[in-house]
């Protein structure tokens, strides 16, 4: 420490003393981003980009081929699957 840092400190209380060290010790705030943060920013940004197309491709009812027969494919699976479950759970019940 400086002699005007001493001088003070000569004729402080305690208090004040600790104060002054405190102060001086104190490193200032920096607001650097770390690199998970940037991160997290851009992937944000990529999901609002996507979420605003989806959401004018619905809205001017944009779709392609492959999106109405993979819907049509899901839907028959499904129907397929139940129908197997159904099968197979009363196959399972005790008493038939």
């Amino acid at each position: 420490m400086g002699h005007t840092v001493h001088s003070i400190l000569e004729g402080s209380s305690r208090a004040a003393t600790l104060a002054l060290v405190v102060v001086h010790q104190t490193t200032p705030h920096t607001t650097r981003l770390s690199a998970w943060a940037i991160v997290a920013v851009v992937a944000a940004a990529l999901l609002i980009v996507v979420c605003l197309a989806w959401g004018a491709a619905r809205w001017w009812a944009y779709e392609p081929h492959w999106t109405v027969t993979l819907r049509h494919s899901l839907a028959e699976a499904s129907w397929r699957l139940g129908g197997t479950w159904g099968e197979f759970a009363d196959w399972l019940r005790l008493g038939r």
